[in-house]
């Protein structure tokens, strides 16, 4: 494991941690708002996409993965990708079915496509919401979505 892919696992795990303290009491919008940040300028976004995508698609233990929890781990990649001007997306979905229920899942996108994440594991999820680089929501349809104080638990 490189020292960069090191670097990304102790920032993603950090934030991953700030989000668990507070995402059952602070609305989705204002998590997004306080993820996002200014493009530093400072790192090639395109290294770090690839960086982060082997990172998230990795499978060993602590702190050689990347965050279980798809909200904590989104948010931390959405992150990064903002400081580096990648225009990231950060998804949000849901399925349903009369066996499971309702589930939902968040996953970051780079340049259209979802980093860690397969278009197969993703296929059964309809995108309700995203948020654009710039921390721009939108739902589905385009227009501004009234889950301004959606809360996501667990």
């Amino acid at each position: 494991m490189s020292v960069t892919t090191i670097g990304i696992g102790m920032r993603l795990w950090t934030w991953a941690a700030l989000i668990r303290a507070s995402k059952n009491v602070v609305p989705l919008a204002r998590l997004v708002q306080l993820a996002h940040r200014r493009s530093r300028g400072s790192a090639s976004a395109k290294d770090l996409e690839r960086n982060l995508e082997s990172y998230l698609s990795s499978r060993g233990r602590f702190p050689f993965r990347p965050p279980s929890n798809c909200l904590e781990r989104s948010l931390g990649a959405y992150r990064l990708l903002c400081g580096v001007g990648a225009d990231p997306s950060l998804v949000i979905g849901v399925n349903h079915s009369p066996s499971a229920g309702v589930k939902g899942h968040v996953w970051v996108t780079a340049a259209g496509k979802p980093l860690g994440e397969s278009e197969a594991d993703l296929s059964p999820f309809t995108t309700i919401v995203t948020f654009d680089g710039q921390g721009n929501q939108r739902n589905a349809s385009g227009r501004a979505p009234s889950l301004a104080q959606l809360r996501i638990g667990s």
